[in-house]
């Protein structure tokens, strides 16, 4: 791979993939193949039907109202206090909160509860957070232990994954993504992560194709966007790259819109060689 579209991609998965765990919304909830394990994609429709469940205070949390989820939760502390779920759910309403020190505090007592520290939901977020502290090698041991616990988890194995994404070991997290995307054909993120690791690889008509598998309503994502847009430069589709770049407003995230202005840059330089050959053979025909 030419070494600047290594630095376009570079850029793209530093600031984008392991700081944005599975938080792009999701409406559809059967194109969400983590919606068992994790709320952070629910959309606020979807949040709305965890009304009346046992998950409504966090419901609260991941809406925006921590205040609210926190003190729906303080009223269920003396029925649920040997519930490791219910000291987890603290714990995310805290990190959701920004809280990190008091978010680990309750994943922590959460993992008390349980025998050999075996909670998958609580060790799971132990390695967001450590994650989102950039403790890459003590998050990684966090999610290999979620995914070993007892039981299925998507989620801990899909944030391995990132943070071999990351790192740029490719041998290691494409494994991972393509057993997951076996039971989740339609999930954007896992296909996002799935054609980025092709994409990495120089296999670009891999990658292109398992851009294009990404449902309508999120290709217009400006992450989606700009990686498809590489796979059609690296195959020599200059100007199907070109219009799909032109189509999208990269105003959500920075890096992102410096990574496609980089490409669009690479294009118009294509774009301009190939018609002043064809201009030149013009002339001579």
């Amino acid at each position: 791979m030419k070494s600047t579209i290594q630095l376009i991609v570079g850029l793209l998965f530093f600031c984008s993939c392991a700081t944005k765990h599975l938080t792009s919304k999701v409406s559809d909830p059967l194109t969400d193949s983590f919606r068992e394990e994790s709320f952070l994609r629910y959309t606020e429709d979807r949040l709305k039907t965890l009304e009346n469940t046992p998950y409504q205070a966090l419901a609260k949390c991941h809406g925006g109202d921590t205040t609210e989820g926190l003190n729906q939760l303080q009223k269920k502390m003396k029925e649920n206090k040997k519930d490791p779920e219910y000291w987890n759910q603290v714990g995310m309403c805290y990190f959701l909160n920004e809280d990190y020190t008091k978010a680990e505090y309750f994943y922590e007592l959460s993992l008390s509860q349980v025998k050999k520290r075996s909670f998958a939901p609580a060790l799971n977020n132990l390695g967001v957070l450590k994650l989102k502290l950039r403790h890459y090698e003590d998050a990684l041991n966090y999610f290999k232990n979620a995914a070993s616990a007892s039981g299925a988890h998507k989620v801990p194995l899909f944030n391995q994954a990132q943070v071999y994404l990351q790192f740029n070991l490719l041998d290691q997290a494409a494994p991972i993504l393509e057993d997951l995307s076996k039971t989740s054909k339609n999930d954007p993120d896992l296909l996002f992560s799935l054609g980025s690791v092709y994409l990495l690889k120089g296999q670009m008509k891999r990658a292109l194709h398992t851009y294009n598998q990404i449902p309508d309503s999120y290709k217009n994502r400006e992450d989606v966007t700009l990686v498809r847009a590489i796979s059609l430069y690296e195959q020599g589709l200059y100007y199907e790259a070109k219009e799909a770049l032109e189509a999208k407003n990269f105003i959500d995230y920075v890096p992102l819109k410096r990574s496609a202005q980089k490409l669009t840059k690479l294009l118009e330089e294509k774009i301009k060689a190939i018609e002043a050959k064809e201009a030149a053979n013009n002339k001579k025909g």
